[in-house]
């Protein structure tokens, strides 16, 4: 006789065959654990489930600002890989295009925000700002429609680029995405 060792069952299948062998009771309680679990699953909970994703866009945009924009005066240092995370997170939760253009504007401004207001800081902030700013830059011109819209909101970012360079703030990184964007595009 051969003795052949079975595997378990792996994947979601058999967790999903378990889920619904569950009384309704306990299912309640089980989606209840997971939800409480942590702000993400109540984000994912509340995307997935829910009508309005403005909720979720807004915490993220929270998020960002305790990153960017609370950071200014108080520390010296940018924690980018957070900042990264929550744009990871914002693709996970399938947020709407518009709504990733808006917290991608709001995570080049923090950063930027931040940037100028300290006096030293390494160059991998400047360039992580000038990624996003080009990324950003890129999905506006890629995804919104409206050719009036886009145009509006190019002109809207290079005046306040153009306002932020005129003060003498020295951003070589930012001034490439700019002269990319606005200058040799022209």
């Amino acid at each position: 006789m051969t003795d052949k060792k079975i595997k378990p069952k792996t994947g979601i299948k058999p967790l999903t065959k378990a889920f619904w062998a569950l009384s309704r009771v306990r299912q309640e309680a089980f989606l209840k654990n997971l939800y409480d679990l942590s702000p993400q699953n109540k984000a994912l909970f509340a995307l997935r489930l829910g009508d309005d994703t403005s909720k979720v866009l807004e915490d993220l945009k929270k998020e960002v600002q305790k990153e960017t924009l609370n950071r200014v005066g108080k520390f010296r240092k940018l924690r980018l890989s957070k900042i990264n995370e929550i744009l990871r997170n914002a693709d996970k939760y399938a947020l709407p295009l518009h709504q990733q253009i808006e917290l991608k504007k709001e995570v080049w401004l923090g950063m930027l925000a931040f940037i100028v207001s300290k006096s030293y800081l390494p160059d991998r902030y400047q360039v992580a700002a000038a990624r996003h700013l080009d990324q950003y830059l890129k999905m506006v011109s890629d995804h919104i429609l409206e050719k009036s819209e886009v145009e509006e909101r190019l002109e809207k970012d290079r005046v306040w680029l153009l306002k932020l360079f005129e003060k003498g703030f020295y951003l070589p990184h930012v001034e490439e995405v700019y002269l990319k964007w606005f200058v040799e595009k022209a």
